[in-house]
């Protein structure tokens, strides 16, 4: 009787830890899913915008077969960090459909290479991994050498101005469909 009583023990034990790791766990996850809800508070709608069309710029848009774009491509960030998590968030979900290509991101000074670079703010050094990127810039006082596209705001609605010039530069081809949508840079 005595070895039953210790086995009752013991699991009553077991049932108590289980109960406090289980409340645990969901302690932690809402701690995680309320921290993720307001880092996507705290961005605003026109960056969420922006975000949105720099993702789509990449459907729109062919790299050279040399570039390895159409394999891996490479997505650099250089922003404050609620960008950065719906930036990610959009990136993952891009990733689970079914598209032609699939995309990587990280922090513009991070990574040894980028195909399109996103930029919040002017950078004052010379970054060679974004030597043959598509430079996209937030807004149009934010100055990046080699900057291919600019996000400017007109009748409080988001527009985007494209440099052919650079484009050509660094090999990359925007479509008709998208060159449509944009002021072109003289």
């Amino acid at each position: 009787m005595s070895d039953l009583i210790k086995v009752y023990k013991a699991n009553k034990a077991q049932r108590k830890f289980r109960k406090w790791l289980f409340q645990c766990a969901i302690l932690l996850s809402y701690i995680v899913v309320s921290q993720w809800a307001l880092a996507q508070e705290e961005l605003s709608k026109e960056r969420k915008l922006k975000a949105a069309y720099l993702l789509n710029f990449t459907k729109y848009m062919s790299w050279p077969t040399d570039s390895g774009a159409n394999n891996d491509f490479q997505l650099c960030i250089q922003s404050d960090q609620p960008f950065f998590e719906f930036m990610q968030a959009l990136v993952a979900r891009h990733n689970q459909g079914n598209n032609k290509m699939h995309i990587a991101i990280g922090h513009v000074q991070e990574e040894p290479l980028c195909h399109m670079a996103y930029f919040q703010s002017s950078v004052e050094q010379s970054l060679v991994q974004i030597r043959r990127a598509v430079v996209v810039l937030e807004s149009t006082n934010v100055k990046q050498a080699n900057s291919s596209i600019r996000f400017y705001t007109q009748e409080q609605r988001v527009r985007f101005e494209f440099d052919l010039a650079q484009l050509a530069r660094v090999d990359v081809i925007a479509s008709s469909e998208l060159l449509k949508l944009a002021r072109i840079a003289r």
